[in-house]
């Protein structure tokens, strides 16, 4: 009986989805509740409608940290392109290559927190290693120094650095997964017909990484748009028009106990990252199809 079938598949998914539905669509539903709702001192009063998503409209300071977050963006090709490289050089099967990978891959499993404190000292203006052997280079004149993270935007594109930095051994990952997918026949018939090197990764292996190009299209976009941590940690004393739209979220949740306010923040990235996914979705895979 077919609907044994499905009984069988429901019984199957229904830890998967009673776990989903607590973790995921319950706080969903909740935030979209509490952005139409007034808290005072932690606690919910009274629906006020769309009295947050107004006031929205007239803060300065979500307007600049909402643009922030796009222009943070600019991370994603950079990603895309640099950890292709890395995977393309790192294909082969000798051993030294295999330990390129694992120190390609090593600052993925170090902690974010770890990472921003370390590059935070690094770029310290008065007391940080990059200064310091720009100046003993010659680079910088006597005590001129560069204000990495106190001058927006050089602050901003400072942490984005670091952003690439600590994913690139992610991404590389997944372009060698994709590589190990190509057959060895398509690249032995090209050498076959006089293709070097960099004809044979454009005309054969890049076409055929382009599922693996979306996935990390749209993972690296998504990872722009919510950036959290590296920020908090690297530029957490600069003015709230310098930081990304999460940090303010974070700051009048938790900050200034404005958990409607922040929630109306949280419901209008949701929605703009949802869209902006899914046309990238459409767009990439009709790429892809042709």
């Amino acid at each position: 009986m077919p609907w044994r079938k499905y009984v069988t598949v429901g019984l199957f998914l229904s830890p998967a989805l009673l776990i989903f539905s607590l973790f995921v669509f319950y706080p969903i539903w909740r935030v979209f509740q509490f952005s139409f709702s007034q808290f005072e001192m932690m606690q919910l009063t009274g629906w006020i409608g769309w009295d947050h998503y107004r006031t929205l409209l007239g803060d300065a300071d979500f307007w600049a940290t909402f643009l922030n977050s796009w222009l943070y963006l600019l991370v994603t090709p950079l990603l895309l392109v640099l950890s292709l490289l890395l995977a393309l050089l790192v294909r082969g099967e000798k051993r030294m290559l295999k330990m390129f990978q694992a120190a390609y891959y090593l600052p993925v499993v170090i902690p974010m927190v770890v990472i921003g404190i370390a590059w935070k000292g690094l770029y310290n203006e008065d007391s940080g290693l990059i200064n310091y052997w720009l100046q003993a280079t010659g680079a910088l004149a006597g005590d001129q120094k560069i204000h990495w993270l106190t001058r927006y935007p050089l602050n901003l594109f400072a942490v984005m650095g670091v952003t690439i930095w600590q994913g690139l051994g992610y991404f590389m990952v997944i372009f060698l997964a994709g590589l190990l997918a190509i057959p060895h026949e398509l690249e032995e018939a090209a050498a076959m017909d006089g293709a070097g090197p960099l004809r044979k990764n454009w005309h054969i292996i890049i076409p055929l990484l382009k599922p693996s190009m979306v996935l990390v299209f749209i993972l690296s976009s998504i990872s722009a748009l919510k950036v959290f941590t590296e920020i908090y940690i690297m530029i957490s004393g600069a003015p709230t028009s310098n930081k990304t739209l999460v940090v303010y979220l974070y700051e009048k949740a938790f900050g200034q106990l404005e958990m409607g306010y922040a929630s109306a923040m949280a419901v209008v990235l949701f929605l703009a990252t949802l869209v902006f996914s899914y046309a990238n979705l459409r767009v990439l895979d009709r790429g892809t199809a042709a």
